[in-house]
């Protein structure tokens, strides 16, 4: 190629990298546009989680409340109880013993939701709303 022909295209070929850098550009501002949606859909989708998980929470205090009154106590155990256990379960826990619960022949979660229950009890009672 002759310099009076690269000259001339000298123009084209700086709009060509112009417009090859604006087109990279806008593409790496659409993933990270796309980045920030993917980043928001999972706050989105925590924030429902620890809404229902504050839900169950405030159900747990209240079927707490009913039979017991004890403010303190039901907020204490609503709080400190195993997420997948219910109030009703938690009672059940308490009093049945381990071996009319099968205790032995339960999953580990289970064991472990059941020693949890016990040792939310325990926890819960033991800072003196019951004495």
């Amino acid at each position: 190629m002759n310099l009076t022909r690269l000259i001339m295209m000298y123009p084209v070929l700086v709009m060509l990298l112009f417009f090859a850098f604006q087109t990279s550009s806008h593409a790496a501002s659409e993933d990270d546009v796309m980045e920030r949606i993917r980043l928001l859909e999972i706050q989105i989708q925590q924030l429902k989680e620890l809404k229902e998980q504050q839900k169950l929470s405030e159900d747990k205090e209240q079927h707490c409340l009913k039979p017991l009154g004890d403010a303190k106590f039901c907020k204490c155990i609503a709080e400190a109880l195993p997420q997948e256990v219910s109030f009703e379960q938690y009672v059940h826990f308490l009093v049945t013993n381990k071996e009319n619960l099968k205790y032995n022949t339960m999953l580990p979660e289970s064991r472990k939701a059941v020693d949890a229950s016990i040792a939310a009890r325990d926890k819960c009672v033991g800072k003196g709303w019951f004495k």
